[in-house]
C-alpha cells in the first residue's frame, strides 16, 4: 500500500505517448508506484523500479461484443472504472490519460481530502451546471477504499456492458458518481473543455490528434528527456 500511486493504460499504438507522459510525471513528482496497464508482459522502454507493468489483455470485465467495446473506445478506456478491483492493495490512485503532460509538482493531489467522495477531477464547463458536475477524467483521483465499500465498480461494469455511452468510461464515472465527485482546479487538467488557467501543472491534449500535439513544446521537451531512475550501462 503506497501513498503516491498513479495509473496509465493503453494499447500498443500509444506506448510512445505513454512513455513520454510517464517521464513527465516522474520528473516532477517523487512517486511511490506507477502502474502501466498494457497489452504485453514487458514495456518496450526501460523503466525505473517504481513502475510496474500489468498485462491486462486477458481482462474479463468487458468482453468483445459488449456495449462499449465496439465503438471508438477500447477496453483500456473502460478499465478506469475497475481500478478498485484491479488494485486491491491500494487506497487511492490518480488515473492519467496517455495524452497528458505533467509540467509541475502535483503532490497536493495525493493529499486532498477525499472523505465521502468517489472521484475528484476538473469540470468540463459545457457539460456542468449547478445541479450536475461533469468532470473530464483525463486526470482523476479515485478513492478506491470508498468504491470498494459501496461496491460501486460492480454497478459501473454492469452499466458499461449493457448500455452504450458516447464517452464510455468518462460518462460512467460522471453518471454513477454524481453526488460524490469533488471538483479540483483546472491547473491539474488543463484542456479545451476546462476553465482556462494561467499556469497549468498538467496539460491534457484532449480532442487533439497525436500527430498534432507531439509538435507542442511541452510534449517535445519531455519526450527528449531521459527517463529518471534509469542507469545507463557501460558499453
Amino acid at each position: 500500500m503506497y501513498d503516491k500511486v498513479a495509473v496509465y493504460s493503453g494499447t500498443r499504438e500509444v506506448y510512445p505517448q505513454m512513455h513520454t507522459a510517464l517521464k513527465s510525471l516522474l520528473l516532477n513528482v517523487m512517486m511511490d508506484r506507477v502502474y502501466l496497464f498494457i497489452e504485453d508482459d514487458e514495456f518496450p522502454y526501460p523503466l525505473p523500479k517504481c513502475v510496474q507493468v500489468c498485462n491486462v489483455s486477458e481482462q474479463q470485465f468487458f468482453l468483445p461484443g459488449s456495449a462499449n467495446t465496439g465503438n471508438r473506445w477500447t477496453y483500456m478506456d473502460l478499465l478506469r472504472c475497475c481500478l478498485a478491483t484491479m488494485l486491491p492493495d491500494e487506497r487511492r490512485v490518480i488515473f492519467f490519460d496517455v495524452d497528458t503532460i505533467v509540467d509541475g509538482d502535483i503532490s497536493e493531489l495525493f493529499e486532498i481530502d477525499m472523505r465521502g467522495y468517489f472521484f475528484a477531477g476538473v469540470p468540463e464547463l459545457a457539460k456542468s451546471n449547478v445541479f450536475f458536475r461533469y468532470i473530464n477524467t483525463g486526470v482523476t483521483v479515485h478513492n478506491l477504499e470508498l468504491l470498494r465499500l459501496c461496491r460501486k465498480e460492480d454497478e459501473m461494469i454492469d452499466f458499461l456492458n449493457v448500455f452504450r455511452f458516447e464517452y464510455a468510461g468518462q460518462d460512467m464515472i460522471n453518471l454513477l458518481g454524481q453526488g460524490r465527485i469533488k471538483t479540483i482546479d483546472s491547473e491539474f487538467n488543463s484542456n479545451m473543455c476546462s476553465m482556462p488557467c494561467h499556469r497549468p501543472k498538467v496539460i491534457h491534449y484532449a480532442a487533439i490528434k497525436a500527430e498534432d500535439y507531439k509538435r507542442d513544446y511541452h510534449y517535445r521537451k519531455y519526450d527528449a528527456m531521459p527517463m529518471p531512475g534509469i542507469v545507463e550501462e557501460d558499453e
